[in-house]
Formats: structure tokens, sequence, C-alpha cells
């Protein structure tokens, strides 16, 4: 998994981008659609009070990218909708997660966001 590795240790925009993808679906258990994908980068980013929005064709690209890198496949498929029905989108999966995930649990970003989630779930139980 030196990909994984050398994708979570660069810091240029690009592969930090391919590495908040990485961290997000290793939280996601390996799936989501790419609908989704967007909403939860940029909710991971802003949790370290990272501030810009991020286009979706950003993130559509660096998927892509990770797909060309064998990290991950996706599929074009139909997920339901409470207003339309069914509506086309793209899901996401990371392709060998359990490997993926022994990278990633030893990453400092992942681990410090893990530390953010917990505290915020604790405050909110009033813990």
């Amino acid at each position: 998994m030196d990909i994984i590795s050398e994708v979570l240790g660069k810091n240029d925009y690009s592969s930090k981008l391919m590495g908040d993808i990485i961290r997000v679906l290793s939280l996601s258990f390996g799936r989501l659609w790419l609908s989704e994908l967007v909403m939860e980068i940029r909710g991971f980013r802003r949790s370290f009070g990272e501030s810009g929005e991020i286009d979706a064709d950003e993130i559509a690209k660096a998927v892509k990218e990770l797909k060309r890198l064998n990290v991950l496949e996706t599929e074009e498929k139909f997920r339901s909708s409470l207003i339309s029905g069914s509506v086309p989108d793209l899901m996401v999966k990371l392709l060998n997660v359990n490997s993926i995930l022994n990278v990633v649990r030893h990453d400092q970003r992942y681990l410090h966001y893990i530390k953010l989630r917990d505290a915020a779930l604790r405050d909110l139980k009033g813990t």
C-alpha cells in the first residue's frame, strides 16, 4: 500500500484532496455516492477550520486519478431520492479496504479528525 502512504504523506493541493477522499471513504466503510463524498469532504475539512469551498468537479477529477492509481473503483448507478425518485450518481468504492485501513489508521490527519469527532459527540451527549 505504498501508493496510499505516498498520497497521504504529500501536502500539495491535489494529493491532499486525494488523501482526504481516502480518509473520508475509510470513515464511511469504504463507499459513498459521489454526491455524498462531496459533502463529506467539505465537512471533513471544516472540522479542521479549513475555509474555502471545494468544487465538485475537483473532487470528481481526484476520484478519477485515484481510480487510475487502482485505489478505488466507480460505478454509475441510480440512487434513491426522496424528492425525485431515483437519480443518476456515481458509487465510489475503495479497493482493498482492509489494507487501506491498516495504513490510514496511522495517518495523523485521520486520527486528529476522529478525536475531533469523538469530542463533538461527547459534547452532544453532555458527558
